[in-house]
């Protein structure tokens, strides 16, 4: 397995090297990915819709929240709100619940608060993040449970981002100001030190500090500033030859306020911390062909503290809290052999998790609305991938189970999951490949168990589904991967990805809203709830298909992107669209580079198209079309050190994304300095 860590290290040194190069905006479609299929390639080659994001690409664009990066990669989408920095990843369109996995270390994420926003969300801060490595669709089946849509895994940094060889002591300072639209302060600092060869450790903290700020009609968005403190540690053993071990610890603290000040939405503090703990082994003797082992277990810990601070006795003051505690742990292996002109690549291995949930609101029913429980996942996998001349086959089946329990009401289920990846590259540069991917997500616990009674006026009931059954997606997917080097001219390269799919979902969950009566909430009908529910429900058929484009050029002296995507959704009972797809969009990007690569500038240019396609009932959710331009400059001194400059929204545009329960920023400067001290 020391390929995967070592696969991934080595990005850190690359970007040292890269600098501006990958300062272009680009998908790093070169970088290593490993969520696919757990054997590391590179993401231009992979058979299925991978994308890798660099700590060098997250640095250089000042990330203040991790859905910026996201956003930017085909038919991948955040809804994000300005009160709240939590974030919720949508791939092709299948959001919330789980049916995207997202992992920072390989640790799950599976926190979930019921309200007005998004199903499950995590909280991250980008200062710390080295990779993130998204594959979308199922085709990832053999990385965990439950990802119908896709895979987002997060590495945090690693010592050797930090240190160059040779080195036994560094430092890297980041700072970035806000000016415009937002003003606002963004700090960084890592340090490592590897004394001998055998012993590496850092430490980082990270201080974020914005105000609020205001959409492009210059209107300010209410509780949009945040104070983030997040701190991360991390030692790395190599005690014997070939072998590896990880510790590493991650704490966040999020602060910031929200709600209306309204007796049916009240203003609340919250405090949001986070714990991230990873244990990792790995051994892999290039010598041996048949261990290339990985052993990993981990916990995370995410908890919401709420503070009401406005109304009156006895809710004033009144505090509630929601927190979800995750346990797991991974271990899998690759043994490779031939067998005649055959090469095969042998993967197989079995991970589990188990969610706590635990609500308290002592004067109020958020503990109904997102329910205590427990639920445990757990599975196994075996992926063969044989590769015969120009002919790449991945033939994969995983077997998946749950439990699930609280209140009185328990559920479980198991079912075998099929995948086969069919590739050829019939000249040197271009594969074309077919893909049918199976995955299975079991019901959540609050999707099971919710229960109780909305709060005044709207006050229908909530009514559980022990009978949920768990979904099953099945995709059809087929790409063109790209990878040309000395195209046109000398030293140029060209790399790209196309991909259309199709993905079915059986027993699709949704939330079901039915009102036989009276209009609910309506003053002037006596009980006209009374009638009224809301549950989780299985619809029989849930339809989504798609294309999606990643395409860079870069001639050195010169570089140009293009990335977008498209998605359509149905539910193929009612033949109405489902609400959770985004609109197309469609980037456009270019550069140049003088002084010897030194100097960057560039631009990137984001069509958003309008989503009216929506059901009847969700009309409300529409959102228009827009047009973003970003500028940016970036300087390297020196080696170790880099100015820049980011000129985000230069046009001033009043913009709402879909789904998000706030405009966006407008214009917004960020002028920052980076620098890095080693020894």
């Amino acid at each position: 397995m020391r390929r995967l860590f070592m696969g991934a290290v080595s990005l850190g040194a690359l970007a040292l090297g890269v600098g501006a190069a990958a300062a272009q905006e680009g998908i790093l479609l070169d970088a290593v990915t490993v969520t696919a299929t757990k054997d590391e390639t590179r993401a231009v080659e992979a058979m299925a819709g991978a994308s890798v994001v660099t700590r060098e690409e997250i640095r250089t664009r000042a990330v203040q929240r991790i859905g910026t990066v996201l956003n930017a990669l085909p038919n991948v989408a955040t809804q994000e709100n300005a009160n709240d920095p939590a974030t919720a990843v949508n791939i092709r369109g299948l959001q919330d619940f789980g049916r995207v996995a997202v992992t920072v270390d390989g640790a799950r994420q599976n926190f979930q608060r019921s309200g007005h926003n998004a199903d499950g969300a995590f909280f991250l801060d980008p200062a710390f993040v080295r990779l993130v490595d998204v594959t979308r669709g199922p085709v990832a089946n053999v990385y965990g449970s439950g990802a119908i849509g896709g895979v987002v895994s997060f590495q945090t940094v690693d010592p050797d981002d930090v240190l160059v060889p040779g080195e036994r002591l560094s430092l890297t300072l980041d700072t970035t100001f806000l000016m415009g639209r937002q003003t606002g302060i963004l700090g960084s600092g890592i340090a490592a030190m590897r004394p001998t060869e055998a012993f590496g450790a850092l430490v980082g903290l990270s201080l974020r500090s914005t105000d609020d700020y205001e959409n492009g009609d210059g209107v300010r968005v209410d509780d949009s500033g945040q104070e983030v403190v997040s701190g991360i540690g991390k030692v790395v053993l190599e005690p014997a030859p070939f072998h590896r071990i990880e510790l590493s610890g991650q704490l966040q603290r999020f602060d910031f306020a929200n709600g209306l000040g309204t007796a049916r939405e009240p203003r609340r503090d919250n405090e949001v911390t986070t714990e991230t703990f990873v244990a990792r082994w790995g051994w892999d003797d290039p010598a041996n062909r048949f261990v290339d082992l990985d052993v990993s277990a981990w916990s995370t810990r995410t908890r919401t503290d709420q503070t009401q601070v406005s109304g009156t006795a006895p809710s004033l003051g009144s505090t509630r809290a929601f927190e979800i505690r995750t346990i797991g742990a991974d271990v899998h292996n690759t043994s490779r052999f031939d067998a005649g002109p055959l090469g095969f690549a042998l993967t197989y291995g079995w991970d589990a998790f188990r969610d706590e949930v635990t609500v308290t609101d002592p004067l109020g029913s958020a503990d109904l609305f997102t329910p205590s429980g427990e639920r445990t996942v757990w599975g196994g996998f075996l992926q063969s991938q044989a590769t015969w001349g120009i002919v790449d086959v991945i033939g994969a089946a995983r077997f998946d189970a749950y439990e699930l329990s609280g209140g009185g009401v328990s559920s479980d289920g198991s079912r075998v999951s099929p995948k086969l990846t069919i590739g050829i590259r019939p000249i040197e540069g271009l594969q074309v490949y077919g893909t049918y991917a199976e995955g299975y997500r079991a019901p959540s616990v609050t999707e099971t168990l919710i229960t109780g009674v909305h709060p005044f006026p709207a006050a229908f009931s909530f009514r559980p589904n022990p009978n949920l059954r768990p979904e099953v997606g099945k995709t059809i997917e087929a790409g063109l991967n790209l990878s040309f080097d000395d195209l046109f001219l000398e030293g140029d390269s060209l790399r790209g990805k196309v991909s259309v799919f199709r993905t079915d979902v059986d027993d699709y969950i949704e939330s079901i809203y039915s009102d036989p009566g009276a209009p609910c909430g309506d003053p002037r009908a006596r009980n006209a709830c009374a009638d009224a529910t809301f549950r989780y429900d299985n619809i029989s058929r849930a339809r989504l298909t798609g294309a999606e484009l990643d395409l860079t050029y870069d001639a050195r002296r010169w570089f140009a992107s293009v990335s977008g995507g498209t998605t359509r959704g149905d539910n193929r009972v009612t033949n109405e669209p489902l609400t959770s797809v985004h609109p197309d969009q469609l980037a456009l990007g270019a550069g140049l580079r003088f002084l010897d690569e030194t100097l960057t500038l560039g631009g990137r240019v984001t069509f958003v198209a309008a989503q009216d396609r929506l059901p009847t009932a969700s009309a409300t959710l529409k959102s228009e079309d827009y047009t973003l331009v970003d500028l940016y400059a970036s300087y390297d001194i020196t080696p170790d050190a880099r100015a820049y400059v980011r000129l985000e929204n230069v046009g001033d545009v009043r913009t709402r994304r879909f789904r998000d329960g706030a405009d966006s920023p407008g214009f917004v400067a960020k002028v920052g300095f980076q620098a890095r001290l080693g020894m």
